[in-house]
């Protein structure tokens, strides 16, 4: 006979074992995600997904807020492979929502804020202290400047697609 497996359930802790900054995340993660139910469903939605419906910028807004998160990750020291996901998770939201009408039905399913906070809270370092202000001016900088910058791209991109597909129509 086998060994038996012992199954050990992810836990997060409650609002009152977390520290400040993460308490304030996980209500900032449920206002972008889950704020208001739609009628008739069992769906939630938030700030994001409505954010998303402004032409054009929507999504890079909703993303730049979105990097809060993975700010804060880097603070307590989550390993760099989640950071990863998590700017993947930012970047798929942000790519995806940029496409008129697909982008904005997948903005109102996939909760990136949520998914990127329970990363963090899985994965930050309890052992070393969060890093400093000062210590993450210039990573917290460079996390906005990959998502403002692939967020241009993405709109040129789309411009640049209208234009060609006008062009080819003339």
């Amino acid at each position: 006979m086998g060994k038996a497996k012992a199954i050990v359930p992810e836990v997060i802790e409650p609002d009152s074992a977390l520290p400040a900054d993460l308490v304030a995340l996980r209500r900032f993660a449920y206002l972008m995600d889950e704020a208001i139910a739609v009628p008739g469903t069992r769906r939630r939605v938030g700030i994001d997904a409505a954010v998303g419906l402004i032409p054009g910028v929507g999504d890079i807004i909703g993303g730049l807020m979105s990097a809060w998160i993975v700010i804060s990750a880097v603070r307590h020291r989550v390993p760099v492979l989640k950071l990863t996901r998590m700017m993947f998770n930012i970047l798929l939201d942000v790519g995806l929502g940029a496409i008129p009408l697909i982008g904005d039905f997948f903005d109102f399913l996939f909760e990136e804020n949520v998914m990127n906070l329970q990363i963090l809270l899985l994965h930050r370092n309890r052992r070393r202290p969060p890093r400093s202000f000062g210590q993450m001016v210039w990573l917290g900088a460079g996390i906005v400047a990959v998502v403002l910058v692939l967020g241009v791209a993405i709109i040129g991109a789309m411009i640049w697609a209208a234009i060609w597909i006008a062009g080819k129509r003339l």
